[in-house]
């Protein structure tokens, strides 16, 4: 009887033969059928997406004929698309009712991997309104009423944090870092507008 914990080492060489079912490659032959299984898969994904909207766009239509969803639901599961299951439904409807949102995010292909499920997500994400950058009132309560203008100076100091040199060469090093600019570039530019 064979130990079946005992350490496999996998060797490799040019003219390894992989086998996947009856069809054997060799090691190039494996990678190139891979890339083809690849691109397919994307197309795949792709005409999915499609898929969902044409569909999408035939219970939206449907849908409108009827008063409630629980009709619309009884409707379908007497026809062909009976085997259709609520989530698929759903899931068309959501791709046919925001096919320009997702065309539009689309442009770079970042979508065409996702599910449906991933996609509701970065549309939620896009739709959201950017956070301001200061962190405004967060107390839990109510807000604080505004105080009434008066004439005269202000008898408040500004609570603004002195910035120095260190502090400033240090947000752009930050900076220049996350943008991946480089610091040589940086400088020609502050030649150019002769700042430095």
């Amino acid at each position: 009887m064979t130990n079946s914990n005992a350490s496999i080492k996998p060797v490799a060489s040019d003219d390894t033969v992989i086998r996947i079912g009856k069809a054997t490659f060799t090691s190039q032959q494996s990678l190139e059928h891979g890339a083809a299984l690849y691109d397919n898969m994307y197309l795949i994904h792709t005409q999915l997406m499609d898929v969902h909207n044409e569909l999408g766009q035939i219970l939206i239509q449907h849908r409108a004929l009827y008063k409630s969803d629980k009709l619309f639901g009884q409707f379908l599961a007497k026809g062909p698309l009976g085997c259709m299951s609520r989530q698929d439904r759903s899931d068309t409807v959501f791709v046919a009712s925001n096919w320009a949102k997702i065309r539009k995010i689309n442009n770079d292909g970042s979508l065409d991997s996702l599910g449906v499920s991933a996609i509701r997500k970065r549309l939620k994400a896009s739709d959201k309104p950017k956070a301001p950058t200061s962190a405004g009132n967060v107390s839990k309560g109510k807000a604080k009423p505004e105080a009434e203008a008066t004439d005269g100076p202000s008898d408040t100091k500004p609570s603004a944090k002195q910035v120095t040199a260190d502090d400033l060469a240090k947000f752009v090093k930050e900076k220049l870092k996350e943008y991946g600019i480089s610091r040589a570039d940086f400088l020609k530019a502050m030649k150019a507008k002769s700042i430095a």
